[in-house]
């Protein structure tokens, strides 16, 4: 049986709650603060990982300087020689001019800090939104739970930017369902940035559609359902519009519907494919202690929020990436049910009053003042500037072969390379023309399976003969590649050079 909607929590506990905060003091600490600062340290370390572990940094990084020097934001790609001139659109652009800029003022400690920064704030954000419906401890559970989950797309890429703008937009939603009325119009400002820092915003104006769904069949007559119906039609147009106001116009959402488009070759790249629990462990316990949980305290959900729940599992079962979507977003969700089903769970109007250890750890749970958050950000900031100053941050070589392209440049190698796939971001940075990278979205699904088959000696198409059509005169591939062996025995190719990150071949003059 679902319960319905409603007021989260009674309404002198906000009351209460704000009254105290206004009587703490402008150095208070809180819990999300201190757990943003924790994960910001522990993120901004002088190896650059995990952060700087993906290969598509890169290529994020290398369209930004693309604008800032062309002033203006592609419509074709010019990073490619197999896809050069076809229509392709930069469509997180304002992420990567935020992750060129930081390059440029840091390096990649710069980056670093930038990704380190983003993802700090996100989940102290996340904790204090989540407390605002129940308390510390199964706050802090969610929090940490999400971590966990998410840990594994802890890399410097646009999604990390736009992750309090995804919170602050689904809390947004959320609380307008529960208080019966129409979500705020300045929630658009923050789809508004969400549009233009990631692609994810397309599941953001779904939600919206799921949400407003819940709220009008959960009015309680026919007068509040058409004044609800009416709010959220105003609210969702808006939405829509304010997500078109992009250099590209509407664009980017049909670049999403066509990443999905690309089928069953996602399944190629890591990212894309569904979660591999011996991998993560954590990830299925996470999930099995959830189930637990629910099924033994009989957790009861209405009908649309327990879709819109499902719909976030399967987004995660279906593609490893969307770990974030379910870990961050299902909280917000049902917080507010678990506060109502369940009213020991709300925070109490007493909650940090007297002197006791307990009294002060719950005081925590306030925002922090405004002159310990200032301090924090100064701390931050020059804890960045030493970091970057003396430790030595660079991605690792199975993302950034530099060993093997000084030899290159050094040996005079020109003309067209075979790059493989996590390569190609590196030399779209280091402005050599790639025969594939990172944008799905470019190449489409053949072509990257044919690429997958190609270099894995599974395909067809002969290597050789691949080579000879699209005029290859050298390759960079790592050691384990299967085409590697190939290449070995091939007439009129020879090994240039070989480390652990890579291998040249190159043909004979």
């Amino acid at each position: 049986m679902a319960v319905t909607s409603g007021l989260s929590v009674s309404p002198d506990v906000p009351e209460a709650g704000t009254a105290l905060a206004s009587s703490r003091s402008a150095w208070s600490l809180s819990w999300p603060m201190v757990l943003g600062l924790f994960l910001f340290i522990g993120l901004f370390n002088g190896s650059g990982m995990p952060l700087l572990s993906d290969p598509d940094t890169h290529w994020h990084i290398a369209v930004g300087n693309w604008m800032m020097a062309h002033g203006a934001a592609p419509t074709v790609d010019p990073f490619s020689f197999t896809f050069l001139g076809q229509p392709w659109i930069a469509k997180e652009w304002l992420s990567q001019l935020l992750m060129a800029s930081a390059f440029k003022l840091g390096g990649w400690g710069g980056v670093t800090a930038l990704a380190a920064g983003a993802l700090g704030v996100s989940f102290a954000l996340m904790m204090r939104l989540v407390l605002r419906d129940i308390k510390p401890v199964p706050a802090a559970l969610f929090t940490i739970a999400a971590i966990v989950m998410t840990a594994p797309h802890f890399v410097a890429r646009p999604h990390v930017l736009a992750f309090p703008f995804m919170l602050i937009w689904v809390a947004g939603l959320v609380r307008a369902v529960e208080e019966r009325r129409a979500p705020e119009p300045l929630l658009l400002l923050a789809m508004l940035l969400w549009a233009n820092l990631h692609g994810g915003f397309t599941l953001g104006l779904l939600l919206a559609g799921a949400f407003a769904l819940e709220a009008v069949i959960g009015a309680r007559d026919a007068v509040e359902r058409k004044t609800l119906l009416a709010g959220w039609a105003k609210f969702g147009a808006g939405a829509l519009l304010v997500s078109c106001i992009t250099p590209y116009g509407p664009e980017p959402i049909l670049v999403t519907l066509r990443i999905f488009g690309i089928g069953d070759t996602l399944a190629t790249i890591s990212e894309w494919r569904s979660p591999d629990f011996q991998k993560q462990p954590l990830q299925e316990l996470i999930l099995l202690i959830a189930l637990y949980a629910a099924l033994s305290r009989g957790l009861k959900l209405p009908l649309l929020r327990l879709l819109i729940v499902l719909g976030l599992l399967h987004l995660y079962l279906r593609y490893a990436r969307n770990a974030e979507l379910l870990a961050m977003l299902a909280p917000l969700a049902i917080a507010p049910l678990l506060a109502r089903q369940w009213p020991s769970l709300r925070p109490n109007a007493s909650d940090g009053k007297g002197s006791s250890l307990a009294a002060q750890a719950a005081a925590l749970t306030q925002p922090a003042g405004t002159a310990a958050i200032a301090v924090s950000v100064v701390c931050c900031t020059l804890f960045a500037a030493f970091v970057v100053r003396h430790a030595a941050i660079a991605p690792p070589p199975q993302t950034m072969p530099s060993v093997a392209m000084a030899f290159a440049k050094q040996a005079g190698l020109t003309g067209r390379v075979l790059n493989h796939y996590n390569f190609g971001g590196y030399l779209i940075h280091a402005g050599v023309p790639t025969f594939i990278d990172g944008r799905g979205e470019l190449y489409g699904g053949d072509f990257i399976k044919r690429y997958s088959e190609m270099v894995s000696l599974r395909s067809n198409d002969p290597l050789d003969e691949v080579l000879d059509r699209y005029r290859i005169e050298w390759t960079l591939l790592p050691p384990d590649q299967p085409a590697n062996k190939l290449l070995a025995r091939l007439p009129g190719w020879r090994q240039a050079y070989a480390d652990e990150a890579a291998v040249i071949f190159v043909r004979s003059r």
